[in-house]
């Protein structure tokens, strides 16, 4: 069973931070201003007691909502927890992460956990400069990390 939630940003309206090189194409300028810079997408499969999401395109702060309630709906059906596999971002902004902060926050709070699968060099370098890929590790358990199942 696969989800799929597909959100284009508002029209007009893109992130100052978003550079314009590499932005996938949109439509182009009409009379309302110039058109969406990139798709957001996710998919989301069960992986035994665990929700694997996973996300691709551009995540700030016109996507992020959307990739939050997605994260927090698989946390609810999932559990042991998610696991998000960033591969396929291309941006991701500090909105982006304060949205993954914030689902760890809730999956402790249920006794779950989030793992971050695969991130891109751009997720990657966010999270080691702000110290928090540590957070999204897997879990390790008599000195050997618990490395979930992949898909098939």
């Amino acid at each position: 069973m696969h989800a799929r939630d597909i959100s284009l940003p508002e029209r007009g309206r893109r992130s100052p931070y978003r550079p314009l090189i590499g932005t996938a194409p949109g439509p182009s300028a009409g009379p309302a201003g110039p058109g969406p810079s990139s798709v957001f997408l996710t998919d989301s499969y069960p992986e035994g007691a665990r929700k694997v999401v996973v996300v691709n395109g551009e995540v700030d702060y016109e996507t992020a909502p959307v990739m939050s309630a997605v994260l927090g709906n698989a946390l609810r059906d999932s559990a042991e927890g998610v696991d998000v596999d960033l591969s396929a971002v291309r941006f991701w902004d500090c909105s982006a992460l304060n949205a993954l902060l914030r689902l760890r926050r809730e999956a402790l709070a249920h006794g779950k956990t989030v793992i971050v699968r695969s991130p891109s060099r751009t997720v990657r370098r966010v999270l080691t400069l702000t110290g928090t890929s540590r957070l999204f590790r897997p879990p390790v358990l008599e000195g050997r990390p618990v490395t979930p199942p992949s898909r098939p």
